[in-house]
């Protein structure tokens, strides 16, 4: 993995993984305390809650009668404490891992859209794990229904409130294997998904990604970045080689696409078929992204009221051209 790259793009994305994180340490914290007090003896719940009853009750009310009447979690099962043990190593599991539970190495001839919903998958199941500790803890378990909650979990099956709160994917890849339009699918709630582009690849595939709603950015120094984690809502982006098309979709800017598209570069105009894209796929997606960003101006025409919506280079013509025929300056 292109380590300065991957350095940049994960500092960028410190926000929605702490927040992520977040998520974890509290289902763990939350689990394991539950866990060591089904397991705590008599005497050592007697002792917390005289700790709990404080001062004023000592000599007036007994802590193991107390603890006995007003248990600190509700007695579960054996299957149900063996199955709050099973959430807690997942959620374990993938506190472990760090920051490589958000970075993918994507092999090259690999198929990005498969490896990013497998890696989406595995972290689904830490959503699983919170839901199924808030079973047992609430009494609610039933084998038969919960215990698949720790497999795998595809994105598509994901609830609301875990697409809100998913975390960023970083994945490193070939140009020749960045074929985004599988992306398409992980385009919901808080999901970013940064591509870490080496070797040639198209000018301008990630104008294939650009919806209403979805923030997308293509750059090739990292700038931009912070923009992506700080956003509310679905977005990707792309560190590209040099040469490549640099732009941002920013969909609070306007409700128009010229509006929310800043195109900085179109790209190079690709030469040679790259990965099973030819030249004419990318230079379509090039085309794309410009016919995008023109700007669209009402011009009006000779002879009559009717206008009609020309881009912005044109525009700048047409406009002085139509206000030079009617200063009546001689020679306009």
């Amino acid at each position: 993995m292109p380590s300065d790259a991957f350095t940049r793009a994960l500092a960028a994305m410190a926000r929605p993984i702490a927040e992520f994180r977040t998520i974890i340490e509290g289902a763990l914290a939350q689990a394991e305390t539950f866990l060591a007090e089904q397991a705590a003896g008599g005497s050592e719940r007697a002792s917390r809650a005289g700790v709990t009853l404080g001062r004023f009750a000592a000599g007036r009310i007994d802590p193991a009668r107390f603890a006995a009447l007003f248990p600190a979690v509700r007695p579960v099962e054996p299957a149900a404490t063996a199955a709050m043990q099973r959430a807690i190593t997942t959620l374990r599991a993938i506190r472990d891992r760090g920051d490589d539970a958000f970075m993918v190495d994507l092999p090259k001839g690999g198929r990005l859209g498969a490896k990013v919903g497998e890696a989406l998958a595995e972290i689904g199941r830490a959503f699983g794990a919170v839901i199924l500790a808030e079973e047992v803890r609430g009494g609610r378990y039933q084998a038969s229904e919960h215990d698949r909650l720790l497999d795998p979990l595809e994105f598509h099956a994901w609830s609301k409130a875990a697409r809100l709160y998913a975390p960023p994917l970083i994945v490193s890849l070939d140009g020749a294997d960045l074929h985004v339009g599988a992306l398409s699918d992980y385009a919901d709630g808080r999901e970013k998904i940064v591509l870490v582009v080496r070797g040639a690849a198209a000018p301008a595939p990630l104008a294939r990604c650009i919806t209403p709603g979805t923030l997308v950015l293509q750059t090739t120094d990292g700038s931009g970045l912070d923009r992506l984690a700080a956003f509310d809502g679905p977005a990707v982006a792309a560190v590209m080689p040099a040469g490549a098309a640099v732009f941002f979709h920013d969909p609070s800017a306007g409700r128009e696409a010229w509006q929310r598209l800043s195109v900085h570069a179109l790209g190079e105009v690709p030469k040679r078929a790259i990965g099973g894209m030819s030249a004419w796929q990318m230079a379509e997606d090039r085309t794309l992204l410009g016919d995008l960003a023109r700007t669209p101006f009402a011009i009006p025409v000779s002879g009559g009221s009717a206008t009609h919506a020309v881009g912005a280079d044109d525009a700048v013509e047409r406009i002085a051209s139509w206000l030079l025929g009617q200063s009546g300056l001689p020679g306009s």
